[in-house]
C-alpha cells in the first residue's frame, strides 16, 4: 500500500510557499546587494564601526594607563620578552646537555646608544675679557631659557 499526499496537505502547501518565499527574497537581495549605493552605505558602515572600536580602544588604554595597569599591548610585549627569555634558556640547556659550554650572552641594553659626547674642559675656549665697559652696558645680556 503506497501512500500519497492529498491535495489538500497543508504542510505541503507550507513548504511550497517557504521555498518560493526564499528564492523571491534571495532574487532580491543579491540585486540589492550588487548595487552601487548598498556597496557605498556598507562601506561607510564599516568604517564608522573602525573608528568607533579604535577610539574605545584608545579610551581603554589611557584608562588603564591611569590606573596603573597594563594594557593589551605592555602584555603581548611581556609576553614576546618571556618567550625570547624561553627560547634562550631552552637553547642553553641543550647546548649543557650535549656536553658544551653556554655561551655568554650578548648584551642588549634597551637604552639608545650615547653618540653625542660633552666637551672636554680642555677643548673649552677661555671667555673673552669684556673690552669696554660702555659697550657691555649697550648690549643686553643673554640668558638661556631652560628647555620644557
Amino acid at each position: 500500500m503506497t501512500q500519497s499526499s492529498s491535495p489538500l496537505d497543508p504542510m505541503a502547501i507550507w513548504r511550497e510557499l517557504t521555498a518560493q518565499w526564499e528564492k523571491s527574497t534571495n532574487a532580491f537581495a543579491n540585486e540589492a546587494m550588487a548595487s552601487d549605493p548598498f556597496r557605498q552605505g556598507m562601506h561607510g558602515g564599516m568604517n564608522a564601526s573602525l573608528g568607533a572600536q579604535k577610539a574605545l580602544g584608545d579610551l581603554m588604554a589611557r584608562l588603564l594607563t591611569m590606573l596603573n595597569l597594563p594594557t593589551r599591548a605592555d602584555l603581548q610585549a611581556l609576553s614576546e620578552q618571556l618567550q625570547h627569555i624561553d627560547d634562550h634558556l631552552a637553547r642553553i640547556s641543550r647546548q649543557l646537555e650535549e656536553g658544551g659550554v653556554a655561551p655568554a650572552p650578548a648584551p642588549q641594553s634597551s637604552a639608545p646608544k650615547r653618540t653625542k659626547q660633552p666637551p672636554s674642559m680642555a677643548a673649552t675656549p677661555p671667555a673673552p675679557a669684556k673690552k669696554t665697559a660702555t659697550k657691555a652696558s649697550k648690549s643686553p645680556a643673554r640668558t638661556r631659557r631652560p628647555r620644557p
